[in-house]
């Protein structure tokens, strides 16, 4: 199993469309995914059902009052696919939750996900790197940097390597699967000339191959609680684009190696 999370300084880079789209094409390629949201503002249950932010869900796990996180992941109609939400965050922080319990509790999480045979573990985190956020980063095994195409990126961007850095100076196993650069815009010049310039300054592999472009196809989605392929009949272009995405993630994390295929049996979310 991988453990897969996602960090950004700043909201509004796609981070929650990111995991959603992501956790949906790993799964309909075979893998046993399980989507997290440790995001109190429960944006991945927002997204897909209204009911989620109901529901129990990590922060009750976190602050003891569900021991068991299996009983609280919820299932979708994609066999290969299931979610932890949010849960009641306003709840369990009344409570609270002692701070040297936290990084037992997230241990806790990532074996009860491979006790449930998860193949991907996708936790989505709040924006900026607060102390949950790097709670998180930290137990986790690869970290995406969703980082969008404007020109604080280029002053951003090596702060967040330097802060990887550090968490694998003080001990934490979390490597960088690679920055995605998000909301590229055709029609922005100054968007085009960002991206290029990143893809100029760092490393060819530290980076995704591929961009998430700026389009409105993606808020329509998360308006109707669903990923971007299930949008029409036939799946738009940009669904596509996740694939691609899930497959440079299967190469990036040692998933599968080059040029092998996940042995899995494929499920259809509608079927």
């Amino acid at each position: 199993m991988i453990a897969l999370a996602t960090a950004s300084q700043k909201g509004g880079v796609g981070k929650t469309t990111l995991c959603i789209n992501l956790a949906y094409s790993l799964a309909r390629r075979g893998w046993k995914t399980l989507l997290v949201d440790t995001d109190p503002q429960g944006g991945v249950g927002l997204s897909l059902a209204r009911s989620a932010r109901s529901k129990a869900g990590f922060y009750d796990y976190l602050c003891g009052l569900e021991r068991d996180a299996e009983r609280l992941v919820l299932a979708t109609r994609l066999p290969e696919l299931e979610i932890l939400p949010a849960g009641q965050y306003d709840n369990a922080a009344r409570l609270g939750w002692p701070a040297q319990e936290v990084a037992f509790r997230l241990d806790d999480l990532l074996r009860a996900a491979e006790r449930r045979g998860v193949d991907c573990l996708i936790l989505d985190t709040a924006a900026g790197l607060n102390a949950m956020s790097e709670s998180v980063v930290k137990a986790c095994d690869y970290v995406i940097l969703p980082q969008q195409s404007e020109p604080l990126a280029m002053r951003s961007v090596p702060h967040m390597l330097e802060t990887l850095s550090r968490f694998r100076s003080e001990g934490a196993r979390v490597k960088v699967a690679g920055i995605l650069l998000t909301m590229v815009s055709q029609e922005s010049q100054v968007s085009q000339k960002v991206a290029a310039e990143l893809r100029a300054l760092l490393p060819r592999d530290m980076i995704f191959d591929q961009n998430v472009p700026r389009l409105n196809s993606f808020l329509e989605a998360s308006a109707l609680g669903i990923p971007v392929a299930l949008l029409k009949k036939n799946p738009p272009p940009e669904a596509l684009l996740y694939d691609q995405i899930a497959a440079e993630i299967e190469r990036r994390t040692g998933l599968i190696d080059e040029g092998e295929a996940p042995s899995h049996t494929h499920s259809g979310l509608l079927d």
